[in-house]
């Protein structure tokens, strides 16, 4: 929360109050210092910094409604505090009113623009607007103004990502370490980041996942042992008991590639219970929480709280889908929360827990030599280890643009972060050896000019003209998917490569050229080809990549094949088949459960 101004005491009694207040905040007592708050506000009615704490602590609480009331009292009664405005914008963006909070931020930094926070959350804003120079001076102006701050070296370490900065992101993420290697998130973030990378190795992935592991057993939470149930009784008195654990049960990958599995468990055998972090409601939130026969809504739950839960219902398998994600939850699998923890589809690589039994993939995300980049066993499904639901509202698929335009058009929708130099070398030989050739990326930050021109800056060193590239901004879902109506052929980026992205271009009819490398988070691409019998679209070198774009692009009759038949391989493949997945899913979790029990 934003420092708040000295004020003069009105009272022992409020002195003492604001002081319990001020410590249960600081203990995440958050339903306790509301009370105390409270207290302070009966006795002095006008009371600037009670009343903007009740709302940041409200809110902390998960009382949202009461939160957003609580702010807009404060900035009603004190419309000059700065901090206050700030802290109502965070309020205002958990709820998805991001405009409000945007102007509430402008309120917030035109009354001071020294306050760091502000600066922070502002900067924010713009990150999700796709304005990444503007982004980079609000974490610059907080940076200048305190250099200590980690967040703000977190916050720009996201946004130079987004530029294709992978390295200066890195920098300012070793820069947040070394002000607090305690921080949880600033390791998260470092690991996200070093899958952009070309430079790191399988052994130094595996020894960046230990070392954040490190902190996350230091935080884990403590004596709730004697909950956890010694040993899984599947087969003797009940159903096997299946948590999955999630902060991304919406409009995510996991809500278009897992839930489908999900819902499709046989209820004879596994009783469901999903443990939802969910900050994003929608329809595939809803029809998660009526389809499966257990939903816990968690997002308020402290990770003792949750683990206390966890136990208490007794979860044999507890299944993490976010690894080292956003809104992760890590610290409750470093406690052993369930007898036997699984790694699932969230994140193709090693969360560094010993604690984690195992990490499920598919048979081809997983070759030989993998396993050296993670801590935990590879648990290897015989098929492919997600499925794919289209929206509902996906739009019939288009007529090839060559066939109007003349030309063929290459495309990625993938973030810019995952398209380095050698990417760039590679789709820029592509457009050269395809004559009259265009190439569209499309992405969030590619609303800043600034991006876009070190895009074109980028290219035109490898001898391409700007005029050959169409670079767009987000657009809501299914805009983006029209879009695929202007491609002919998806340029898949290494080694970081896409995933729920590739299932859309090809749900659109458009084929997707692919590079696997080793590490596993390279080869979703490979995984989804396989299944559908396009095998010949998956290359081994970036040479190959190459001639396999530039020979699709010449065989215009193959492409036009390709765009009426998509849809139909995948309906048609164990890409649909999510109850084949679930049956798999179910042979490893009753397998790990019975070598479990023989222990």
């Amino acid at each position: 929360m934003s420092a708040a101004p000295n004020f003069s005491n009105s009272g022992a009694a409020v002195a003492n109050a604001l002081a319990d207040a001020l410590a249960h905040q600081a203990a995440a007592r958050y339903e306790a210092a509301a009370v105390a708050l409270r207290q302070v506000l009966a006795l002095a009615p006008n009371h600037s910094e009670a009343m903007s704490r009740l709302g940041w602590v409200l809110n902390e609480a998960g009382y949202v409604d009461e939160a957003i009331t609580a702010h807009r009292e404060t900035v009603a009664a004190h419309p000059n505090l700065a901090h206050a405005w700030s802290n109502f914008a965070v309020a205002l963006q958990g709820i998805g009113e991001q405009d409000e909070a945007l102007q509430a931020l402008l309120r917030a930094v035109a009354l001071d623009p020294t306050l760091p926070e502000a600066q922070v959350n502002l900067g924010l804003q713009w990150q999700l607007r796709g304005r990444v120079a503007d982004a980079v001076g609000c974490f610059q102006q907080a940076l200048a103004r305190q250099p200590t701050l980690v967040e703000a070296w977190m916050n720009l370490a996201l946004s130079l990502q987004s530029a294709r900065e992978v390295d200066l992101a890195l920098a300012a993420l070793r820069q947040a370490l070394a002000l607090r290697a305690d921080n949880a998130s600033a390791w998260s973030n470092t690991l996200m980041t070093l899958q952009y990378s070309t430079v790191p190795t399988l052994d130094l992935l595996r020894q960046r996942a230990q070392a954040a592991a490190k902190l996350i057993v230091t935080t884990a939470p403590q004596d709730f042992v004697a909950l956890i149930p010694a040993t899984v009784r599947v087969g003797v008195d009940r159903r096997l008991r299946v948590g999955y654990l999630s902060a991304d049960f919406y409009a995510h990958p996991i809500g278009w590639m897992a839930v489908p599995a999900i819902l499709a468990h046989d209820r004879s055998k596994i009783e469901v219970h999903c443990f939802a972090d969910v900050y994003v409601d929608d329809d595939i939130t809803s029809k998660m929480r009526e389809g499966v026969e257990h939903w816990h809504d968690v997002r308020t739950l402290s990770h003792a709280t949750l683990l206390a839960l966890v136990a208490k219902i007794g979860i044999d398998v507890l299944i993490d889908l976010s690894g080292h994600t956003a809104h992760n939850r890590l610290p409750v699998f470093a406690a052993r929360a369930a007898p036997v923890q699984l790694s699932w589809l969230g994140y193709a690589a090693s969360t560094g827990l010993d604690t984690i039994d195992g990490v499920l993939l598919g048979d081809a995300m997983a070759p030989p030599g993998a396993e050296a980049a993670f801590v935990e066993p590879l648990r290897k499904l015989p098929r492919c280890h997600f499925t794919y639901q289209p929206p509902s509202y996906a739009p019939a698929i288009a007529a090839c643009p060559e066939s109007t335009r003349g030309y063929v058009t290459f495309g990625s929708f993938n973030n810019p972060a995952k398209a380095g130099e050698d990417v760039f070398a590679a789709w820029a030989a592509i457009l050269s050896g395809t004559p009259n050739s265009r190439l569209v990326l499309k992405w969030r930050s590619l609303a800043d000019a600034a991006v876009r021109a070190h895009i074109e800056r980028a290219f035109a060193l490898h001898g391409i003209d700007s005029t050959r590239l169409d670079l767009r901004e987000a657009s809501p879902h299914p805009t983006m998917l029209a879009q695929y109506g202007d491609i002919d052929i998806a340029l898949d980026p290494f080694p970081f490569c896409g995933g729920l992205t590739s299932c859309e271009a090809l749900w659109m009819g458009v084929p997707v050229v692919t590079l696997p490398w080793l590490r596993p988070m390279s080869r979703q691409g490979l995984a989804l080809l396989n299944t559908i019998g396009l095998e010949s679209l998956v290359a081994t070198t970036p040479r190959q990549y190459v001639g396999i774009a530039t020979a699709l692009a010449a065989d215009g009759a193959r492409r036009k094949e390709l765009r009426a038949t998509l849809r139909a391989r995948m309906q048609a493949s164990p890409l649909f088949d999510a109850d084949g997945l679930a049956r798999a899913l179910e042979s490893q979790y009753l397998s790990l459960s019975f070598e479990h029990q023989a222990q």
